[in-house]
């Protein structure tokens, strides 16, 4: 079926709003922060006892994240240097610190696809990051659900049953291919999301509380 490429003015306003949040909220979580990605080394302030471990294959990185802000659905997570991801219900729409960060994400179509049965229709996926002269470049990819199965998933010391989604999404100059694994309650429990030409995939999933707050290549603080 042939994807509809027209942006609805409903997606032109959930993005503003999501930019609006992120430049606003992130930012003022990890305090001084240049389009370059260099940060100033900070405690994180937890606001709940949960912790994310994130890996970055691309890099041979890996970080456990304590949540610091909240609005509705979205958590902003910290490492103890001040890198920041924003997900919305456990989708990436935004990263600070990373070098080639991503300024803002539109899940909308992505959250219908995930809480759907399985389709074979497209929806819309855009993307913003920062350009030469912090020109705010656009990037509009065409995804679609390309894989779905039962999965028994090993998370924090525990063995889940899930259900694995693959989405695939194609643009003029690129691809990438996210995957989720969603709870029975259809919660995201694990993912891998694509981040940006720089940085890569990213692995999500939770950590044991017990572990500190951390960063390193090895994943050690």
């Amino acid at each position: 079926m042939t994807p509809d490429f027209r942006p609805s003015l409903r997606w032109l306003g959930s993005a503003a709003g999501l930019a609006v949040l992120l430049l606003g909220g992130c930012d003022r979580v990890t305090g001084a922060l240049d389009i370059t990605g260099q940060i100033a080394a900070q405690t994180p302030q937890p606001v709940g006892p949960e912790r994310l471990r994130v890996t970055l294959p691309a890099r041979g990185a890996s970080a456990t994240l304590a949540p610091v802000a909240r609005n509705g659905d979205v958590t902003v997570w910290q490492t103890r240097d001040g890198i920041t991801l924003s997900f919305h219900d456990g989708l990436l729409i935004g990263t600070r610190g990373l070098g080639d960060d991503l300024m803002s994400a539109d899940v909308e179509g992505t959250q219908a696809m995930l809480r759907a049965p399985a389709t074979d229709l497209y929806h819309l996926h855009v993307r913003t990051y920062l350009g030469g002269e912090d020109q705010t470049l656009y990037r509009r990819y065409h995804c679609r659900e390309t894989g779905r199965a039962d999965s028994d998933l090993s998370v924090a010391d525990e063995t889940r049953r899930t259900r694995r989604i693959e989405v695939s999404c194609t643009a003029p100059d690129g691809a990438l291919t996210n995957i989720y694994w969603l709870d029975r309650s259809g919660g995201i429990v694990k993912s891998r999301q694509w981040v940006s030409p720089a940085v890569g995939y990213m692995d999500v999933e939770p950590a044991a509380t017990s572990v500190s707050v951390a960063v390193g290549s090895n994943g050690e603080g």
